[in-house]
């Protein structure tokens, strides 16, 4: 008959599998947000992206990535073991062969993880790193080459992530055990650093072209649905993220800080959504810009419900519902104000990746120190008094401290992942291997890179660009039909249902 303690680890193994498992599916997630919210023939290529770095990053992580975060015998810089998982999970020399875990996203600090198997462990974080990668890369969707993608994913999986993790989860890390800073559910840890890494490929690989030029024009993308599975996939995943971060559900404390992870991260998401919407239709009733300049409104609301949950995720399962209404309603005004800046110093960030979880996760590792429960959860399970914060401590100077350990937080994960990728891609850019050619861009990366496109060519453009020769990519490919119109641009890059009804030559965006 199983004991006590033999229930408990299948049940915390059973939950942080579930939760990486969910976490698999988050990444699907944004990887069909980032495929919708492209024109049509670049779609196969943001899909393929994602297998790519699935690939190669589960080798990066492998071999070296969970090495440094959660090797065995660490220091306050990475751990020293488990390379190529060897010894990994050895019951031998007093659990040499556990990871190294502080298990800082809560304030239980048993050294074999709460009972949890080491090997779902190595799973559950390799997911997570996956998802940081992936998210990064969606910002670089229409205009990049493959091999980007590939070194890319090598760096940030076995290099800049781990060393992030390491320092503010792993055992004797310096983040969270020096200096006290703590980040619950990642949102510097792992969402900054996916908008830092975004922003920065997204400078050197430059706008799309027509973006800019002759003036701004949006590039809508092509189809809403698939854009709307991945907003619900995504948002299935924070649930499962964010009121997951104990890595632990046993025990009465931990499963109300599920409870709350929850229900945080569904009232924070819901008032950044609503908080975007209504200011953006403001600022559209104010400004009344021409159809076709107007912003994708349904894209950028999906965007400002995930930027709400982003800056929710540092400290879900330790707010209160109320904090998380606030949290969502000032994320969405700091989506907001990156997306504007952004566009105003032209970075083309075709699913606004950067905006996203750059106006998110800034804002939300601040919060954790401002509006976190004084109350927590013990070692055994209970509550207890385990935490400060300005709101409940305005008083304490300890309270306020949290807000230079959140600044140190978001200073070390801004200037790290900004350093390796502006080296990777200047490289790249050195060598005229980052972004492919203006008429790969314009006539479809799917068919002149892969070979396939996602699509049948019968519904297939080319936009954005000249008249192509006076030649659609049909006639190139199969043969020219009579019933199938050339595709011209103009101006504005405005089309209507009178053209299209007409047969006329016209400039389509999908």
């Amino acid at each position: 008959m199983a004991t006590t303690d033999e229930i408990q680890q299948a049940v915390e193994s059973f939950f942080l599998l579930f939760n990486g498992v969910i976490v698999f599916l988050m990444s699907c997630g944004y990887t069909l947000i980032e495929s919708g919210g492209v024109r049509s023939q670049n779609a196969g290529h943001s899909l393929f992206k994602t297998l790519l770095i699935f690939i190669t990053s589960a080798l990066a992580y492998w071999v070296t990535g969970y090495a440094f975060a959660f090797g065995g015998t660490p220091n306050v810089i990475l751990g020293t073991r488990f390379w190529v998982s060897e010894k990994f999970g050895s019951r031998v020399d007093n659990q040499a062969g556990y990871p190294g875990v502080e298990n800082f996203t809560n304030s239980n600090n048993v050294y074999n993880l709460n009972n949890q198997d080491p090997y779902i462990h190595f799973f559950y974080h390799y997911m997570l790193t996956f998802l940081v990668t992936n998210i990064a890369a969606s910002a670089f969707a229409e205009r990049c080459q493959v091999i980007v993608y590939v070194l890319f994913s090598i760096l940030m999986s076995g290099f800049i992530y781990p060393f992030l993790a390491h320092w503010m989860w792993g055992s004797n890390g310096w983040l969270g055990d020096v200096v006290g800073a703590r980040d619950y559910g990642g949102s510097a840890i792992i969402y900054l650093t996916a908008g830092v890494a975004a922003l920065i490929g997204t400078i050197f690989l430059g706008p799309r072209f027509g973006r800019f030029e002759p003036r701004a024009l949006p590039l809508f993308g092509h189809s809403i649905p698939i854009t709307s599975v991945g907003a619900i996939l995504v948002a299935f995943g924070f649930f499962v993220l964010n009121s997951g971060a104990d890595h632990r559900i046993t025990g009465v404390a931990y499963g109300d800080r599920v409870g709350h992870g929850l229900i945080n991260t569904v009232l924070s998401g819901a008032a950044s959504g609503a908080t975007y919407y209504i200011l953006q239709r403001l600022i559209e009733s104010v400004k009344q810009p021409a159809r076709h300049l107007k912003r994708r409104v349904f894209l950028s609301t999906v965007n400002s419900i995930i930027a709400g949950m982003v800056a929710v995720a540092g400290g879900a399962v330790a707010y209160n519902p109320w904090s998380a209404i606030v949290i969502g309603f000032i994320a969405a005004l700091s989506f907001l104000l990156w997306s504007k800046l952004l566009l105003k110093f032209h970075v083309d960030d075709p699913v606004e990746t950067a905006a996203v979880h750059i106006g998110g996760g800034l804002w939300g590792i601040f919060a954790v120190p401002i509006f976190r429960r004084t109350i927590g959860a013990g070692v055994n399970g209970g509550y207890e008094e385990n935490a400060l914060s300005i709101i409940y401590r305005i008083t304490m100077g300890e309270s306020w401290r949290g807000l230079l350990n959140s600044l140190c937080t978001a200073a070390v994960v801004m200037a790290w992942t900004a350093i390796f990728i502006t080296i990777l891609f200047l490289v790249l850019k050195l060598v005229r291997l980052l972004k492919v050619s203006r008429d790969e861009e314009l006539r479809g990366i799917d068919l002149f890179q892969h070979g396939e496109p996602a699509y049948a060519l019968r519904i297939y453009c080319a936009a954005c660009g000249e008249q192509l020769q006076g030649k659609t990519i049909e006639h190139e490919t199969i043969g020219a039909r009579p019933n199938f119109p050339a595709i011209v641009t103009d101006a504005e890059g405005a089309y209507g249902l009178d053209d299209m009804r007409g047969h006329r030559p016209y400039r389509i965006f999908q």
